[in-house]
């Protein structure tokens, strides 16, 4: 969950959802994410603001959200996706106070979203179904969070680790290409994608964490709107330093498309990873 920080933070200020919102380069699917985010984003804070913990908290189990037409396509829903086992603690009543919230802040920003739905969240499958079957049977489950998968026309999933779109796939396969293929074994890297974790001030979902000789890194991937978002990801870095990240870097969303330029980001990203102080 992205936060508004009014507050600033050494020199630098994240954007808020208003602010991203005016960014005119925005497409109607992206404006549809951004928007279906920062309800989310206003519910969860207000619940907190208001007294109401327990059903902040239960916000937090919430691993994917968008606007969806209603029945009737006639307006776009709020919809909420939890896990299967989660799915018992949005009763009716909870359901309503969700849209009561979502309501008040669709109408002080005129974002028409009136309705809220709770659903079960489909797990990230693969022609490998049976393994997995029997993985979860055995109490294993996928190894990385990957809280912040979104719904889409397909899943990406390779060492049993879940990915939310091809591009974070073709990231992680040159790093794994470097640690199995290029890198001495007593010298390789660990990869981490979509890791949760909790630095000073912020919870933070990195695409990508790296470990190499002793330093740990962050490896991000340019989005449609990263202009947008450029003074965020400024803060994030920062940030991300000062708790004890040696190095922060992106991948050009261009260069996903370019083996040869996403091998030079990824060599790059490594070589200064290595000589970070």
């Amino acid at each position: 969950m992205t936060e508004s920080a009014r507050t600033p933070v050494g020199n630098h200020r994240s954007l808020s959802y208003e602010e991203m919102l005016r960014d005119r380069t925005l497409d109607n699917e992206q404006r549809d994410a951004l928007v279906a985010e920062m309800l989310v984003a206003y519910i969860a804070v207000l619940l907190v603001r208001r007294g109401d913990a327990p059903t902040a908290r239960l916000m937090l189990l919430v691993e994917r959200w968008s606007l969806e037409w209603d029945e009737e396509n006639r307006e776009k829903d709020l919809t909420l996706e939890v896990d299967p086992a989660n799915k018992h603690h949005f009763a009716q009543d909870l359901v309503e106070k969700l849209k009561g919230l979502c309501c008040e802040v669709s109408d002080r920003f005129n974002l028409g979203v009136n309705w809220v739905v709770v659903q079960e969240s489909l797990p990230v499958v693969g022609p490998g179904w049976r393994e997995l079957v029997q993985r979860e049977i055995s109490g294993e489950r996928p190894t990385n969070q990957a809280r912040r998968l979104q719904p889409g026309p397909r899943r990406w999933l390779e060492d049993n680790l879940a990915f939310t779109n091809e591009g974070e796939q073709r990231v992680y396969q040159a790093l794994k290409n470097r640690q199995e293929s290029v890198l001495p074994r007593q010298e390789s890297i660990s990869i981490f994608p979509l890791p949760n974790g909790r630095i000073a001030r912020r919870t933070l979902e990195p695409d990508f964490l790296v470990t190499y000789k002793g330093r740990a890194g962050i490896l991000e991937i340019d989005g449609p709107h990263h202009n947008a978002r450029r003074a965020l990801d400024t803060t994030r870095d920062h940030l991300m330093h000062d708790s004890g990240i040696a190095y922060v870097d992106r991948v050009p969303v261009e260069a996903l498309d370019n083996p040869a330029e996403l091998e030079q980001v990824i060599d790059r990203f490594l070589r200064r990873l290595a000589e970070a102080r």
